[in-house]
């Protein structure tokens, strides 16, 4: 399970597939703790897209045909990477020939685990990536097509997006956030949010319910209302909308191309919310696809004295225009599967390249991990089907077409985990490393955000670093197709962010306030007033809130650990207080306060996400049993296991747990409810967020804004 993957000693049990000794070690050395990570900024050849913002339009285009003339003689744009998880051969057939890839279950699952993702970038010719760009660039409108179909309206968000081209000094500002405007706004269905937006940004919102008049395409909008009732368990009658009216107001912000930061993802809203962004994911693919053939059409039948393409620039310096990060495989899984139905009619003829193989590997369990039994519903939903955490697959969309294990340069869409992204990404000094493929992504959407900070938050904040830097080849493009704005360097300014999670945490609004510079504005939904979980709570016990003293939240964690041994640890040690729990959310913190009972020799014993399943038995006996004065318990420990924990009869939450829930849990662990029960709790005033989720949002304010330093609370009196 989870932690297994992510120990020190990076010990796993691997699939079926033949994976070398030097392989694993490679990956289980990828899996460490969080470090800080160094990177490089590879230069573009002849440096002649590092365009900063300060250059001229005239001066661009200058350098640009020095980069056209310098790839011509050197031949580099006819080079191509196969970035590919498939790692050799995967046929991108075109698709008169595609019907072949229906339900064929590739030989490759059996070669090595690392060349099949694609952790490597080799030089192969004219290999399927050179033949799929071959036969895109020669794709253009049939006589049996509508042409009204490729065609771009002045008012489709696309067009209002993407093929706006700002000027110098507007992106300037934006960068230094100086033309932005904070408002507040109630969402219907949706919730209050903060709404950042730029003074000059465009008013693409649209009122209209009819899908179609929102500009999705045609044939996504027959599939919605029968998707949405099949993957989401829709019951209501929605009646000529296909949506509900949660999945409609969140469309229209999505649809605006706005960023979007929601922390009120649910057991009940998950896949609604996971069909909403699967459409918006693939109405972008087809826009840009269509957008793609309709210039290819018209290049073919202008003369050939015409020499401006101004005109036709529609692309970015690499393909994949969508990366979706998920945490399981189980959770790409369904992605594939929402996207399937809702490009594909079953009525209609379609194909899915290497559907058995995909199958196979998305939801072969590992036969050695056993399901545990009677464990709360939402951790049931989180571990639900195959929870490997490493894994990338690229997908190409086309007409009736979803193409599975597609080269990465050769793909609309990109799924992958944190780790899968980290181990192709690499860190400074890595012989075999590539994130040229993120270099024009326009839509970036992270699924059940909180369960990273569960895996290693440190794989999000290093795929941020790589986004959109300058790539090291060329990778077969058209530079005179290429928008200005991604020459210039300005990608970040035009990309979508879109944010969901069940918590919210400092990490994540770290994220949207520091990576996301989208010129059309952001919008972050606010967690709702609640009483809290300590409501929860069944027992009679009193529970003591201490506030620590910090002046920054970089020193909050030193300022914990003092207050922590000087203030509460020596009425701990006393032997009142025996079979204590002490919650420890960081691993970091676990680290220090483990080293720190070592050195003044106190009685414990530990429970933590990389203890084996023998030392955990272990422990727990000897808690029960009163042989450990002190438990050591960290919050990813609970969250992969989720124990329940016999003998408890004080806890000291050293920091506020993320997911707020696991407060009342551990509470109600406690089967003594005599008065020599107690709970102990520190927080800061940087823990607003969690404390209200905790105490509820009304104490909070109190609590934060007091000059009391202690407050306390009985369950079923004052609470």
């Amino acid at each position: 399970m989870g932690p297994r993957r992510h120990g020190p000693d990076g010990k796993r049990k691997h699939r079926k597939q033949g994976r070398s000794a030097k392989k694993r070690k490679t990956d289980n050395n990828k899996r460490s703790l969080p470090q800080k990570q160094g990177e490089t900024k590879e230069p573009f050849p002849n440096e002649v897209l590092d365009s900063s913002s300060s250059e001229s339009e005239e001066e661009t285009v200058s350098d640009y045909q020095k980069l056209m003339f310098s790839i011509k003689t050197s031949g580099a744009s006819k080079a191509e990477f196969n970035n590919s998880e498939s790692g050799d051969e995967e046929e991108d057939e075109d698709e008169n020939d595609a019907n072949e890839a229906v339900d064929t279950s590739d030989e490759e699952s059996e070669e090595d685990e690392d060349k099949d993702m694609g952790s490597s970038v080799k030089m192969n010719g004219k290999d399927s990536t050179t033949k799929l760009k071959e036969e895109e660039d020669d794709e253009v409108m049939g006589s049996d097509e509508d042409e009204e179909h490729y065609q771009m309206k002045e008012s489709d968000p696309f067009s209002i997006h993407f093929e706006n081209d700002k000027e110098e000094d507007f992106i300037t500002d934006l960068e230094k956030r100086e033309s932005w405007k904070k408002s507040n706004t109630k969402v219907p269905h949706v919730g209050s949010a903060v709404v950042m937006s730029s003074l000059h940004q465009s008013k693409t919102n649209s009122t209209d319910r009819d899908l179609k008049k929102q500009y999705v395409k045609s044939k996504l909008c027959t599939q919605v209302l029968e998707t949405n009732k099949k993957s989401c368990n829709v019951e209501q009658d929605l009646g000529d909308y296909p949506l509900t009216g949660f999945q409609e107001n969140l469309f229209r912000i999505i649809n605006s191309y706005q960023d979007l930061y929601l922390p009120n993802r649910t057991l009940s809203n998950g896949e609604q919310i996971r069909l909403v962004y699967c459409l918006h994911a693939l109405n972008h693919v087809l826009k840009t696809r269509s957008r793609v053939i309709a210039h290819n059409t018209k290049l073919k039948k202008r003369d050939d004295d015409q020499t401006d393409g101004s005109d036709y620039r529609d692309q970015g310096l690499t393909r994949p225009k969508v990366l979706i990060v998920l945490p399981f495989r189980e959770a790409a899984l369904r992605v594939v599967q929402m996207m399937t139905s809702l490009l594909m009619p079953k009525d209609q003829k379609h194909v899915i390249g290497n559907k058995k193989r995909f199958n196979s590997e998305y939801t072969e369990l590992d036969k050695s991990i056993k399901k545990p039994a009677n464990k709360p519903a939402e951790y049931d939903e989180i571990f639900a089907g195959n929870i490997d955490d490493h894994f990338r697959i690229g997908i190409g969309v086309a007409k009736n077409t979803l193409k599975l294990y597609t080269p990465f340069y050769s793909s609309d869409i990109i799924l992958a985990s944190p780790l899968g992204l980290r181990t192709v990404i690499g860190a400074e000094g890595d012989k075999e490393r590539d994130y040229d493929f993120l270099n024009s992504i326009e839509v970036l959407i992270f699924d059940q955000a909180d369960i990273f900070l569960m895996q290693n938050w440190d794989h999000i904040t290093h795929l941020m670093k790589h986004l959109h830097l300058q790539p090291s080849d060329a990778h077969g493009v058209d530079f005179s197709r290429v928008r200005m704005w991604t020459v210039n360097g300005w990608s970040k300014f035009y990309r979508q962010t879109l944010m969901f999670s069940s918590v919210a945490a400092p990490q994540i609004n770290a994220i949207i306030n520091r990576n996301c510079y989208n010129y059309a504005g952001k919008v972050m939904v606010s967690r709702p007033d609640t009483s809290g979980t300590i409501c929860q709570i069944v027992l009679q016990l009193p529970q003591t809130y201490h506030k620590v003293q910090t002046s920054s939240y970089a020193s909050a964690a030193d300022d914990r650990f003092e207050f922590f041994i000087k203030k509460i640890l020596p009425h701990q040690k006393e032997a009142l207080k025996a079979q204590t729990i002490l919650f420890i959310p960081s691993y970091f913190d676990f680290v220090r306060l483990r080293n720190h009972f070592v050195r003044e020799d106190l009685d414990f014993s530990q429970i933590c996400e990389y203890s084996s399943d023998k030392n955990n038995s272990r422990s727990r006996s000897y808690f029960f049993h009163g042989n450990a004065h002190f438990l050591l318990y960290t919050e990813r420990a609970h969250f992969f296991k989720r124990f329940k924990l016999r003998g408890i009869r004080h806890l000291v939450f050293y920091e506020l747990p993320t997911f707020p829930h696991y407060y009342s849990e551990l509470c109600n662990m406690i089967q003594d409810s005599k008065d020599t029960c107690t709970c102990t709790t520190l927080y800061t005033q940087y823990d607003a967020q969690k404390l209200a989720e905790v105490v509820g949002t009304n104490r909070t304010a109190i609590m934060i804004n007091s000059n009391k330093t202690t407050h306390m609370f009985v369950t079923g009196e004052n609470t």
